[in-house]
């Protein structure tokens, strides 16, 4: 039996976190046991029960600035890769967790420090993520805000200064430095899960090889009960960080869609007191497979799980990115025709027409996400993460 460290430092909201339970019940099937060092200890309490294995918060920086950042060796200088001091105070607390756990391997998904500390503590490590956490092998690291103006000189500039800091901690005790910052990325073992379709770097720099698919098994949910309302069905699922998420129900309701929707925040949004006889609420996460065998339209914020499971069944997606990533994403999927990024619009958005174009019996956007349906027959998501277990075993037990 192994013991895996299961660690996530980086993002936000429980994609990360839904990842490492699908990846943990696998590990534990095959007998191991699991920790979990996780960025949210709160919001994943639902989720990640006490049976699976003990919880430990993420190390964090507590006093990073936010910033606009072009790359991720940026988003890595707000997140505490913005001096040497700051780098080694985290990458000693992440060793730290690994030699207090014990574990064999660490097992990360956007976990960067957990990687760099694997390498300090001598530990294997296997990183898995999607395509925004895991960059092409390019030096530097590709530029994904293609969107604003920044100096031809940016990205070269911050991927040098994120790489003297690893390597000053990495020299520091004695290890060997990078040669390039995008190694840090690529351990003993480096699972990209998502399609090329979905890749948030386009496809850049990478092997067709390196797709492994996306992480999308369903996960347990209530069933939905639909509005009686006649009309194409629609499964929305909206957080109140988006500033449009009350049109987006206004629209709904004056189209008359039935919709079902899973709003987890919603007391706390514009929209506390909207009722609508079209629109069902749930605080709860929804059974989407049942959803999605009745359903002809997804509304959501882009994030990869969710949009994948649509596509998978031939379902097109309104999406309301909120931040970089979930653009990135967004962006991609309607590319493909399979979807509209709202954030590529005009403001103010005509929600109503939108929701009319997504909906239409085998319009265009349905007929898209058919066809990568069809390209990706087969696919077999939980299988996937018996495979991610079966090799992290192997890793943990090579050591």
């Amino acid at each position: 039996m192994a013991h895996i460290l299961l660690a996530w430092e980086l993002g936000a909201n429980l994609g990360h976190a839904t990842r490492l339970r699908s990846i943990a019940l696998a590990l534990k099937a095959r007998g191991h046991r699991v920790s979990f060092v996780l960025r949210d200890v709160v919001g994943t309490r639902g989720l990640l029960g006490p049976e699976l294995g003990p919880t430990l918060q993420t190390p964090l920086r507590l006093d990073a600035a936010p910033r606009a950042a072009w790359s991720l060796a940026d988003v890595l200088l707000t997140c505490g890769y913005d001096t040497l001091q700051s780098l080694s105070g985290l990458a000693s607390a992440w060793q730290q967790l690994i030699e207090l756990t014990g574990c064999d391997l660490v097992l990360a998904d956007h976990a960067p420090t957990a990687l760099l500390a694997a390498r300090l503590a001598g530990r294997p490590a296997l990183h898995v993520g999607h395509g925004f956490s895991i960059p092409p092998r390019q030096s530097p690291l590709p530029v994904f805000r293609d969107w604003a103006a920044v100096s031809p000189s940016h990205a070269a500039e911050s991927d040098a200064l994120v790489l003297a800091h690893v390597n000053g901690v990495l020299v520091a005790q004695g290890r060997a430095p990078l040669p390039k910052l995008c190694d840090l990325f690529y351990p003993e073992q480096t699972w990209l899960l998502t399609w090329p379709e979905l890749d948030h770097c386009a496809g850049a720099g990478r092997a067709a090889a390196e797709y492994r698919g996306p992480d999308c098994e369903f996960q347990p949910g209530v069933a939905p009960h639909w509005p009686a309302a006649l009309g194409p069905r629609v499964f929305a699922y909206l957080r109140a960080s988006h500033p449009d998420h009350a049109e987006v129900l206004r629209a709904l309701h004056v189209r008359g869609l039935p919709t079902v929707c899973f709003f987890p925040d919603r007391v706390q949004s514009k929209a506390a007191a909207f009722e609508s006889p079209h629109i069902r609420f749930s605080e709860q996460p929804l059974d989407l497979q049942q959803v999605l065998a009745d359903c002809a339209l997804v509304v959501c914020h882009a994030g990869q799980a969710t949009v994948a499971q649509a596509l998978l069944a031939g379902v097109p997606c309104l999406l309301l990115p909120t931040q970089s990533e979930q653009f990135l994403l967004a962006r991609q999927t309607e590319r493909a025709g399979a979807g509209i990024n709202v954030a590529s619009r005009a403001q103010p958005v005509d929600y109503g027409a939108l929701l009319a174009e997504l909906s239409t019996p085998n319009g265009p956007h349905t007929l898209a996400a058919r066809a990568i349906a069809h390209r990706h027959r087969g696919f077999d998501a939980a299988g996937l993460m018996a495979q991610i277990a079966a090799a992290a075993e192997a890793l943990a037990h090579h050591e």
